[in-house]
């Protein structure tokens, strides 16, 4: 006894224990990663609440009524919402919900999911997280369609029943879409091919009752386009009543009375009528033509139709253009035959038939035109690319023609220019826009414009090409002109301003071979008067030296003597400065030190030169001017400073190459010897230094000597000579045959 109520008490233990696992496992399962869920909100709260923030967690629950692909629809006794089961970020697709429970879901199913809300399609929906399956419970019951609500797209998502009629069966790649009429509107049903594996042929022209859920397609911007219905089963497809026949059992309709008034209409069946075709476009559409109206044709039927041949078609009459015509059509050929000529008609006359119809409130006579193949001259406007054909813009008279061209013809097409003439031909048509019929007024319908239908590219001849000088052109050759003609006027002026150029270089050489040549003119004569004139009288003051009785008749012989051989070194030194003040054929240190050497001959005081650095090139008149500087300063300190050492130097510095001499004399005060009268040695110096736009310093004190320092800067040394004058124009100035070596000073005069 006592060993069964223990074991009794360890099972009823074991159980608890079990249970207790059971539901924490469960509650755990139910949480998100530890945290609780949200609230179970209706699904009518949720499509009420568009402004609602975006990917806000929600739970509903509800009844599965379609199953898709990529998602399912799910009803609750308030509404119908959209489940996306697949997310496309990150690419690739992924799936968002275990696999394994998308396999086990079914209509009739009753789901609980968690996910987040979403408003990127026509209606709010869910992004599913988890999915769990409650169990089994009956569907909701479909509320018969109010056309209204279905075809605005306001019973997105509910389960309905609608009434209509089968007009054909588009084969899709997973499903078949039934188009289908309720009245005077249509819509697509979508059917599975796994639950209808067979092509639903029979259904054409059948009224049916189908059970479905009413779905939207929509735009890029959420808006409702059309509406279609999910068939979730192929049992919710009820015929109510089966096609009258086959096809072509239907009953024959004239072409051109196609939508007009009958005492036994069709009740939106099939009818049945011929023609002979103009144009054919296989699978897609052709245009019947019966004297001066025309029909267009649509048709999935891909038999080979040929301009000429008399066809019969079987379709229904659209109602929904501006003028009627047959869809979903099934086509045989009757006889071929040669192609209707095109009616030889003006655009213009086509408006006024149809203008004064219109607002007579009457036929047009003999016909509107819309639909016929016509031929007509224009003008082409503009031609244009539109899809993957184009668009070619005519004038004829005062009507404005839009030529819509297949992409094969348009390759050809588009070479023809605007402003050329050219016979059209082509098919006038409606704009495929539906108008609404209520309110519309006689006076309310466009006029003045056509659309035109060409067929090929041999249905736009060219008559007389354009111009060639168009205006675009005659600007461009207008422009070319003015470009010639304004190169030309540059080219003159460049020409004129290089000839001033060339002459005034030439007048200034001349002026400078001019004043070369008398500068060296008055030094011959100097040389050959003057200074021959002084070294005779030298000459005789040595003889009268040597002949002196006494020894201060000697002396005062000996210093006139003196006096007049400085003064022979200084008309040297004109007769030099005459020759040529710009002509140094070797570098500055070259003729620096042929100098030191010279002014070493006439003075006592030692002259010592030093060079530092790799010196550049420097151009003839600033070497002239350097010399000078340096003369003068030598001279300076070797008559009025006492000096007992003369230190000239030569450096390449940052700023650009100086010039320094220094002495070690008794000095004097710069100030007041350059404002003395008659004297010009430091103001020439000044003068020669801003002539080659050098910068000159003289520091001196009294009794600690005298430093001169010119700096020519680098531009100058790189610019040349003086007012513009190269080297070899300086050079030119000196007479032919003389090579300047009779320049050097102390050289033979």
């Amino acid at each position: 006894m006592d060993r069964s109520i223990r074991f009794t008490w360890i099972c009823l233990t074991r159980g608890v224990v079990l249970a207790t696992l059971v539901v924490l496992a469960a509650t755990a399962g139910r949480a998100d990663d530890g945290e609780a869920l949200p609230p179970l909100v209706p699904i009518r709260d949720l499509l009420s609440d568009v402004n609602a923030p975006a990917r806000r967690q929600v739970m509903v629950r509800g009844v599965v009524t379609w199953r898709g692909y990529t998602g399912l629809v799910i009803q609750d006794d308030s509404a119908g919402i959209w489940i996306d089961t697949l997310r496309e970020e990150p690419r690739p697709i992924r799936l968002m919900v275990d696999p394994e429970v998308l396999d086990r879901l079914a209509p009739g199913q009753e789901v609980e999911v968690v996910g987040c809300t979403n408003r990127g399609g026509y209606s709010p929906n869910v992004f599913a997280e988890t999915i769990r399956i409650l169990g089994v419970k009956p569907e909701p019951e479909p509320r018969p369609v109010d056309q209204h609500r279905f075809f605005s797209g306001a019973d997105d998502c509910q389960r309905v029943t609608v009434r209509g009629l089968v007009q054909g069966v588009r084969d899709g790649r997973i499903d078949w879409l039934l188009v289908t009429a309720d009245g005077a509107d249509r819509f697509t049903a979508v059917v599975s091919k796994r639950i209808m594996p067979q092509a639903p042929e029979h259904l054409v022209d059948a009224e049916v009752q189908m059970v479905g859920v009413a779905a939207t397609y929509f735009n890029t911007r959420g808006e409702h386009r059309s509406s279609q219905l999910l068939i979730a089963r192929a049992g919710d497809i009820t015929v109510e009543r089966a096609a009258p026949g086959p096809p072509f059992a239907a009953p024959e309709v004239p072409l051109h009375a196609i939508a007009q008034y009958r005492p036994d209409p069709a009740d939106g069946h099939r009818i049945r009528t011929q023609g002979t075709v103009t144009f054919a476009e296989p699978g897609k559409f052709l245009y019947l033509q019966e004297s001066t109206l025309g029909v267009r044709v649509e048709t999935v039927s891909a038999e080979r139709i040929a301009p000429g041949d008399v066809v019969e078609v079987a379709g229904f009459v659209d109602g929904q253009r501006e003028v009627a015509g047959i869809v979903e059509a099934v086509v045989r050929r009757i006889e071929s035959g040669r192609p209707l000529p095109p009616i030889r008609i003006m655009p213009d006359e086509i408006v006024a038939i149809n203008k004064h119809a219109s607002y007579h409130g009457a036929v047009a006579a003999p016909g509107d035109y819309k639909g016929c193949l016509v031929t007509f001259p224009a003008r082409i406007i503009d031609v244009r690319v539109a899809g993957d054909g184009g668009l070619v813009l005519l004038q004829s008279g005062s009507t404005s023609v839009v030529a819509v061209v297949q992409p094969e013809a348009f390759r050809t097409i588009r070479r023809l220019e605007p402003g050329s003439e050219v016979m059209a031909t082509g098919i006038v048509r409606e704009d495929a826009t539906a108008q609404a019929a209520i309110g519309r007024t006689a006076d309310s319908r466009p006029f003045g414009q056509l659309q035109l239908l060409l067929r090929s590219a041999a249905d736009m001849r060219l008559v007389r090409a354009p111009s060639w000088w168009k205006p675009h052109r005659l600007a461009a050759a207008l422009a070319a002109v003015a470009a010639v003609a304004g190169i030309a006027t540059g080219w003159v002026v460049l020409l004129r301003r290089q000839v001033r150029r060339q002459l005034a270089l030439i007048e200034t050489k001349l002026q400078a071979e001019a004043a070369a040549d008398e500068r060296h003119r008055i030094a011959r004569e100097f040389h050959d008067t003057l200074e021959q004139d002084l070294a005779g009288i030298t000459l005789q003051l040595d003889a009268a030296a040597h002949r002196a009785g006494d020894e201060h008749s000697r002396h005062v012989l000996e210093e006139q003597r003196g006096l007049l051989a400085r003064l022979r070194s200084e008309t040297h030194d004109f007769l030099w400065d005459l020759r040529d003040p710009a002509r140094h054929d070797g570098s500055l240190l070259e003729s620096l030190a042929a100098q030191a050497a010279y002014l070493r001959s006439l003075a006592t005081v030692p002259i010592r030169l030093d060079a530092a650095g790799d010196l550049p090139w420097v151009p003839p008149l600033v070497q002239y001017h350097l010399l000078r500087i340096m003369r003068e300063a030598v001279n300076n300190a070797v008559k009025y400073a006492d000096a007992t050492m003369i230190d000239v130097q030569l450096a390449t510095r940052p700023d650009g190459l100086c010039l320094t001499v220094a002495d070690d004399g008794r000095g004097f005060d710069v100030a007041a010897r350059d404002a003395l009268e008659g004297h010009f040695g430091i103001r020439g110096m000044r003068e020669r230094a801003r002539r080659i736009e050098a910068t000159i310093a003289i520091e001196c004190r009294p009794g600690r000597g005298t430093r001169v320092a010119v700096v020519v800067p680098p531009g100058r040394l790189a610019a040349g000579g003086e007012g513009g004058l190269s080297k070899s124009t300086m050079a030119g100035a000196v007479p032919a045959g003389d090579d300047g070596k009779n320049l050097v000073p102390g050289g033979p005069g």
